[in-house]
């Protein structure tokens, strides 16, 4: 008896679990054409961003190897931090902090009430600092600081490589843990283990950064641009994204999947409509005007009997019903009080 309680409770969880899973993706993560074409767009420039980045990458290895042929050794340019932290042969590391760096980033998204915002905001602001990675690494060419580097010596365009000599400016490893902190320090849930998993996240960028510095896979000057250019590239993004998609009502399954103004499922009703205000937006998305507001209004209104008009009209207020009385929401549920003797 008691295993068979113990299997249909078993059944039972499974069976929520299951529709919760059903009601979170066509609730958070269902898409309309529109985005799922801007998210393959944001897809493609990444795409391209990081294969043209490994082509400059090759161009700059090559040009190393022109330095080391040169000086008939292969040399090392003075570092300050060489001199305080002591070199280690551990190059492994490095990709393992990636894929640290990588799983608690790839919980975030699948815990966000609005995961395709992380996604698109992430994507962007790694592309953008990847192009200028583009047009950095193979400027100015410099003398690999790892001794045991490999000259990458084929196809600029088809060669693909991991460490390679001259890969220098700036430092891509370091860039993937910059940015990921960066999504956690922007979307990382406001209670005690978020902020807990932000303060880890912070931690192992830095402790990412210095392992690169440890192994040789970079000069320092090369783990801080990456630390200046990933914010700079992750803000300026953040800031095209609320000009012009935020407060122009657009991408809405991405931007507000749940409702226009609502972050969160616990969000309540009046913290959405403030938010909507301060957009200037709607319910459906579209720009707020208050004319096209009161017309609509006034062809969807019950016909008023001839002494309610006239109370009205001596009141010098009209009222008008909302748009949609169906609606839940605080915008649509408050009658607009129109002067009408202005």
């Amino acid at each position: 008896m008691a295993k068979l309680q113990v299997v249909e409770h078993l059944r039972d969880a499974s069976r929520r679990g299951t529709a919760f899973v059903i009601r979170r993706i066509r609730r958070n993560w269902w898409l309309d054409r529109t985005c799922i074409v801007f998210l393959v767009l944001v897809g493609a420039v990444f795409g391209l961003s990081y294969y043209f980045m490994n082509v400059m990458a090759n161009v700059a290895s090559r040009r190393s190897k022109i330095i080391e042929d040169q000086l008939g050794i292969r040399y090392t340019l003075p570092d300050v931090f060489y001199e305080f932290i002591g070199y280690v042969d551990l190059l492994w590391m490095t990709d393992l902090f990636d894929a640290l760096m990588f799983v608690p980033t790839a919980l975030l998204v699948l815990s966000h009430e609005r995961p395709w915002r992380v996604v698109a905001r992430m994507g962007l602001a790694w592309a953008l600092a990847s192009v200028i990675r583009v047009t950095t690494v193979a400027i100015t060419s410099v003398p690999d600081p790892r001794p045991s580097c490999k000259y990458a010596l084929g196809n600029a365009f088809t060669s693909f490589a991991m460490h390679r000599c001259g890969d220098a400016i700036y430092s891509g490893h370091t860039l993937i843990f910059v940015m990921c902190a960066m999504a956690w320090a922007s979307f990382a849930p406001k209670t005690a283990l978020g902020r807990s998993l932000l303060a880890f996240v912070w931690g192992l960028s830095i402790a990412g950064s210095l392992i690169v510095i440890a192994n040789r896979a970079h000069y320092t000057v090369d783990v801080l641009l990456a630390w200046y250019i990933a914010p700079g590239a992750w803000y300026t993004v953040a800031w095209f994204w609320y000009w012009h998609v935020t407060r122009k009502g657009r991408l809405l399954r991405i931007e507000f999947p749940a409702e226009v103004g609502r972050h969160r499922d616990a969000d309540p009703d009046d913290l959405c409509l403030r938010r909507r205000i301060e957009l200037g937006l709607m319910p459906d998305g579209s720009p707020y005007d208050p004319v096209a507001v009161y017309f609509n209004a006034m062809r969807a209104e019950a016909p008023q009997s001839d002494a309610a008009a006239a109370a009205a009209a001596s009141s010098g207020t009209a009222l008008v019903l909302p748009v949609d009385e169906k609606s839940q929401s605080p915008e649509d549920s408050d009658a607009y009080l129109v002067d009408v003797g202005s």
